[in-house]
């Protein structure tokens, strides 16, 4: 069968010939309608050949409509397979053409960057992207697999892998940018797990020692202190040498603790009681901060000590935040093969400079604290293969913990 450009050549040639069938009709017409008889058969033949030519045009016509109809099809099917590829995809893709207006964008940039596809189309990259897309899009620069901290409009923050580069069409010719990028904060708060992990199993090695080295002194002193006492020489200097050795004996004592390589003991546990006594034996002396717990009521497999202990901890945190009264609130529930934890106090924050710091151990910001406390937290849940993050303000804190349903 001829192409399609075939097709309209041998549509315009039976044009032509009609138009001339036409023409030498009408020159006969003119000359007289009485012609002998061998003229009137020429003409019945030129009138019979005209009628012929008619039909196989009309019929050429049904043929190349029938085939505009398949190419139209055909474009709108590759475009609808490559339109359902780039929607599919788990990474964003954003088109722009070359005055950097956007041209396309697929869900899981619209889900990133907070924003329907609809919203933003013809709309200047500036208008949509904060830093550091921005700045990759004024650069017009090819980048490779670059990594970002994205800020999004809500103040939270991910991490990107970056990948820009020129928008061409077949004849090469630059039409525009393409951005593709991908949301790696999992991924980086799993490497960062990992790097825990391995920091405190050499730490752990190195502390042990060192703390049960330190504890041998400390009974001496405190042996020769408790003598002195009984010989009479109970002042305050000898209160102050063993006020002071209780304080190292709790240093060392939360030390071992989070130095000490422990095996979880996995067991079904039901997270709202468990926290629900933690909360209240913590509250006993403080009748100004409200409790308010909205948990699902839900059992998960884990160790039940390390668990104690992380939420004992966080909730101790949430109530030395609020020294003049506050509202201490757990929330959460179940999401996929995970359990949510959010513990939000109304405190004054957490300064943000120093709140990449809080789990580092022997950080503190209290006269009185040793700076294990989210340290152990930290340890007991990333061991239980979960996670936990902050966030804070100005009006309160939150910590969130992810736990496995079924580590």
């Amino acid at each position: 069968m001829p192409t399609f450009t075939g097709q309209i050549i041998i549509l315009y040639l039976l044009l032509s010939l009609a138009v001339i069938a036409v023409f030498i009709l009408f020159i006969r017409a003119i000359k007289g309608r009485r012609r002998p008889r061998r003229e009137r058969s020429e003409m019945s033949f030129v009138v019979d050949t005209f009628h012929e030519l008619v039909a196989k045009l009309k019929e050429k016509e049904r043929e190349l409509e029938v085939l505009r109809r398949k190419a139209e099809e055909r474009a709108e099917d590759v475009e609808s397979y490559s339109d359902n590829i780039i929607q599919s995809v788990p990474s964003g893709v954003v088109s722009l053409d070359n005055d950097l207006r956007i041209t396309k964008m697929n869900t899981a940039a619209a889900l990133f960057l907070r924003c329907r596809p609809e919203d933003v189309i013809g709309k200047p990259y500036s208008e949509v992207f904060r830093s550091p897309l921005k700045e990759a899009v004024e650069k017009r620069e090819r980048i490779e697999r670059a990594e970002y901290l994205y800020e999004g409009v809500s103040g939270e923050r991910r991490w990107i892998g970056l990948t820009t580069s020129p928008l061409k069409n077949r004849q090469g010719d630059v039409i525009g940018r393409i951005l593709v990028f991908t949301d790696l904060t999992e991924l980086k708060s799993l490497e960062n797990q990992i790097r825990l992990r391995q920091w405190l199993s050499s730490i752990g090695e190195i502390s042990l020692g060192i703390a049960h080295e330190l504890r041998n002194p400390m009974a001496v002193i405190s042996g020769y202190a408790r003598l002195l006492s009984k010989k009479g020489g109970s002042g305050p200097e000898v209160e102050a040498i063993l006020k002071e050795i209780r304080v190292m004996d709790r240093i060392i004592t939360d030390f071992l603790s989070f130095a000490r390589p422990i095996t979880p003991g996995i067991q079904e546990i039901r997270i709202k009681e468990l926290i629900e006594k933690t909360a209240q034996s913590l509250l006993k002396e403080r009748e100004d901060i409200e409790l308010q717990i909205q948990l699902e009521d839900h059992v998960i497999r884990s160790d039940e000590v390390l668990l104690r202990q992380a939420f004992s901890n966080l909730l101790r945190n949430g109530i030395e935040a609020m020294p003049g009264g506050g509202t201490l609130k757990v929330t959460g529930g179940p999401e996929g093969d995970h359990f949510i934890v959010n513990i939000t106090d109304t405190g004054g924050g957490i300064a943000e400079e120093i709140r990449d710091k809080v789990f580092l151990p022997f950080y503190t910001t209290r006269e009185k604290g040793t700076g294990l406390g989210l340290s152990v937290v930290q340890k007991n849940i990333t061991l239980l293969g979960g996670s936990i993050h902050l966030e804070s303000s100005g009006g309160g804190t939150t910590f969130s913990v992810k736990l496995p349903l079924n580590p």
